[in-house]
């Protein structure tokens, strides 16, 4: 299906299945009071695919502004009404997820979200750099509170030793994985701007791609990919204990990326960026599907 080779249906199928994966194969299975019920757990997902949805309502009509004799968005004023109530429905919902679990604090992490899409598509998608640190975290943004929603009220109720020790591990596990998650898909970024360089160019956006071009962003990206590959090595060598995780690792995920860090390194060309992102595509899957193999890892 053509469909699923556009990045950005790949991102959001593997935010999708990496969340579904957390909760319902990690989570749910090894903790009993995990801080969302079924319910919240799904309006988590409503609140925030409706907040990510404003923003591609927002990004229509700045295009639409910047490009005005592109037919983009029809009527930018209304659709301006139709971010803004968008925008209220999902931050609405975010508010009796929040409740739901006695932390109403924690809507301010979904009001943060909101703004941090507003201020990337207005401001700051043309800072260099800085564009691809915000975006990779706006991806992973579902990652890192899923964890905090559903672990961490869990690790403040008082329970047999044995239990929050296994909390507390799964809670450190699942942080390092959503932070590998975050670093994979900034290094993802980098590789669409090399990608569609020719296009920026003809659009006169800029990006470290039309700065530098592609012979010397295929090395400073290749460099850029080490730090990953570094953290993924340290990961195996802190949990050696976990053995089938780290087999899976080593032999899933290292070994592809370092044909990735191969390919990468001699790319020069758009379908040579194109075949180096689908494999990174691929190491991402593969990451994700870690969270299987943890929970068999914690199940044997």
């Amino acid at each position: 299906m053509n469909v699923l080779k556009k990045d950005q249906v790949q991102i959001m199928l593997q935010v999708l299945v990496a969340t579904l994966l957390f909760r319902f194969v990690l989570f749910e299975t090894l903790v009993n009071d995990l801080g969302l019920s079924k319910l919240n757990f799904f309006l988590y997902l409503i609140a925030l695919a409706v907040i990510m949805y404003g923003g591609v309502l927002l990004y229509r009509i700045v295009l639409q502004e910047e490009f005005p004799d592109k037919h983009i968005q029809k009527n930018t004023e209304k659709a301006y009404y139709s971010y803004l109530g968008v925008n209220v429905v999902g931050i609405v919902i975010s508010f009796f997820v929040s409740s739901g679990i006695e932390k109403t604090y924690y809507f301010g992490f979904f009001l943060a979200l909101a703004a941090i899409i507003y201020l990337y598509i207005t401001q700051w998608r043309k800072i260099l750099v800085f564009d691809n640190v915000v975006y990779a975290l706006i991806i992973s943004f579902p990652f890192f509170m899923l964890v905090m929603a559903d672990l961490m009220p869990s690790l403040q109720t008082i329970e047999v030793r044995d239990q929050n020790d296994l909390k507390s591990i799964l809670l450190n596990i699942s942080l390092q994985i959503s932070g590998l998650l975050w670093l994979l898909y900034f290094v993802k970024t980098i590789l669409i701007d090399l990608k569609f360089m020719e296009l920026d160019i003809k659009h006169k956006r800029k990006s470290l791609a039309t700065l530098h071009g592609r012979e010397i962003g295929a090395k400073r990206t290749t460099f850029l990919s080490l730090i990953p590959l570094v953290l993924i090595i340290v990961f195996c060598l802190i949990h050696l204990n976990l053995s089938y995780l780290v087999g899976y690792v080593a032999v899933a995920v290292i070994l592809p990326y370092l044909f990735y860090l191969s390919k990468l390194w001699k790319a020069k060309s758009t379908e040579d960026f194109n075949s180096v992102n689908n494999i990174l595509n691929i190491i991402i899957w593969l990451t994700i599907f870690s969270i299987v193999v943890l929970f068999f890892q914690f199940k044997i």
